[in-house]
Order: C-alpha cells, then sequence, then structure tokens
C-alpha cells in the first residue's frame, strides 16, 4: 500500500485557527471551527486504520478536490486496487443517531444532513470522471463512520454504509481479493493528482479580521494556552508543560501570520510586533534568515 497523496490540514482550517487564538468568534464560527477540527481528527484516524488494516497492493489519495460540469465536490479518500476504485466519505460522528425515512436524527429529534445523500452526489460526480479518464475499473463508494461511540439505529440493511466495528473485517475481505496493480493504475493515480484542485476552488466564508484587530503574542503549539515560560532557547507552557524550541513557536505564528495576511510582508519588525514584542528583535532575524529567502535592500528587506 502507497500513499501518493497525504492528508493534511486545508488552509481554510488553519486560518481559522489561527484566529480563534487571535480573536473572539462568533458562536457558529466556533461550532463550524468545532465540527472541521472533529472531522479532521476522524480522517486522520481513518488514515491510520488504513495503514494498520490494508495489507495489499494499493494506492491511496487523500482530501482530492475536482470540478466536473461546474460543479466542484471533495473526496475524503480515494483507493485504487488492482479491480477497484474505492471511494470513503469519512465521518466522526459520535454518540446515538436514528435513521428515519431517509434523515439522520439525533434521539432529542434533531436532524442533520444525511451523509448517504452526500456519498451518493460525489459517487455520481466521481464516476462521471471516471468514464471520461476511461478508467474501466469497478467503482465502489462507501460511507465510513470511524468513530468507535457512534451508533445508527434504524440502519438501511441494502446501503454502502461501514459501521465502526465492521471495519476491520472490511478491509481483511480487501486483503483476501487482492490483485496486483499495474502502470495503467499508476498513469490514473497521475492524472487525479494533476486533475486536483486547490480548495480555493470552494467558496469559504471568513471571518472578518484586520492586523489591527487581532490579539498578538504566542500560543502554545500542544495546547494554544497564551502564558509561556520563555528562555533563551526554548518555550514551555504553564498549562501543559510542553516544551519546543524558540525558533519552532516563532515559525508557527510566522506561518499564520503569512496564511492571515498573504499580501503583508514578513519583515523584523513586524514579526516583532506579530509575537507581542516577546522575542528580542535579533533573535526573530537570526531566526527568519535561517529559514526564508530575504529580499529587498537592507532596510527594505522582507522575508519570504
Amino acid at each position: 500500500m502507497i500513499t501518493i497523496k497525504k492528508r493534511k490540514k486545508s488552509n481554510y482550517l488553519r486560518i481559522l485557527e489561527a484566529l480563534d487564538k487571535r480573536m473572539v468568534l462568533s458562536d457558529e464560527e466556533s461550532v463550524h471551527l468545532m465540527n472541521m477540527q472533529k472531522g479532521f481528527e476522524g480522517e486522520l484516524f481513518f488514515d491510520s486504520l488504513v495503514e494498520n488494516f490494508l495489507d495489499m497492493d494499493a494506492l491511496v489519495l487523500n482530501d482530492l478536490v475536482f470540478t466536473e460540469k461546474g460543479s466542484t465536490f471533495q473526496i475524503d479518500s480515494l483507493i485504487l486496487t488492482g479491480d477497484k476504485v474505492l471511494l470513503f466519505e469519512v465521518k466522526n460522528y459520535e454518540g446515538s443517531f436514528q435513521f428515519n425515512s431517509h434523515h439522520f436524527l439525533t434521539f432529542s429529534g434533531k436532524e442533520i444532513g444525511n451523509p448517504l445523500n452526500k456519498l451518493d452526489e460525489t459517487a455520481t460526480k466521481m464516476r462521471q470522471l471516471l468514464n471520461k479518464w476511461n478508467v474501466n475499473l469497478i467503482f465502489d463508494p462507501a460511507l465510513i463512520f470511524v468513530n468507535p461511540a457512534f451508533t445508527l439505529y434504524n440502519a438501511p440493511t441494502a446501503s454502502s454504509i461501514i459501521f465502526p466495528t465492521q471495519i476491520q473485517e472490511h478491509f481483511s475481505r480487501m486483503n483476501q481479493r487482492a490483485l496486483p496493480l499495474s502502470k495503467k493504475h499508476y498513469y490514473f493515480a497521475d492524472k487525479m493528482i494533476k486533475e486536483h484542485q486547490n480548495e480555493s476552488a470552494f467558496q469559504q466564508k471568513f471571518p472578518n479580521y484586520t492586523y489591527d484587530f487581532l490579539k498578538k503574542g504566542l500560543w502554545c503549539i500542544n495546547c494554544d494556552f497564551s502564558d509561556l515560560v520563555i528562555t533563551q532557547r526554548t518555550c514551555s507552557c504553564k498549562m501543559c508543560s510542553h516544551r519546543v524550541s524558540v525558533e519552532e513557536i516563532v515559525l508557527r505564528q510566522v506561518e499564520d501570520f503569512k496564511l492571515l495576511f498573504p499580501d503583508l510582508k514578513v519583515t523584523t519588525s513586524t514579526m516583532y510586533d506579530w509575537l507581542g514584542c516577546t522575542i528580542p528583535m535579533a533573535r526573530i532575524q537570526k531566526i527568519l534568515v535561517k529559514n526564508y529567502k530575504i529580499c529587498g535592500a537592507t532596510h527594505g528587506s522582507y522575508y519570504k
């Protein structure tokens, strides 16, 4: 099994996390952020399950974004085997739900979006792409719930749902039917990578923010606590005791700045202010020189 395209946090999620430390998000934005974080954790857990249980000739591609006939859609995971293209819609739902007349309901009666409908829509668009690319493999889409604390009552029997207790068995059956890959599989994987689009293809709504409005300072890389003990070489968190080098924590904040303000220049003085004047300017300059390319004249230099 080879992972051709690894999973990473989307810039959208990274921006929301960076803003959450530096401003007060609305209740709606906070809930959206928590749902995104939980979803990403579920996808990472799914990746670990694939790594642990899938023992066969296969190519794995994660977080693919395609546009077909003017419609943009995202795929959590795609696995190419000798005879199949397997699409996985990954959900990290927790708690008890019931299936009722094509709806997912909590036991309090709250209706949530039916992930089977999302799977059908994504599968239809992906099937169109595979036909256009002349991929002559069996297409097998599935909705997989990865959280062990998830239960669905009255689940439809004739559906493409994989429950937490069925995951290991599902991959075991795949291993038993393993067929070798050929050059065409690598060609298809390369085609998908080339057709994959940047996440900016999606219209995403960001909170309103400006540089002056955001809180400046340093945050623990492990728990996001803002009370740190800074020495010449390290920073340690008073909350969780996590310790990292000054360089690592500075670089994390610089990357946040670049993500939040792509049109602003990274300069030593700007980073001194961005870090809440907690790190000496000379130390910041050394870190920037070491890790970024310097541009411009001496007094107008910046880093990228």
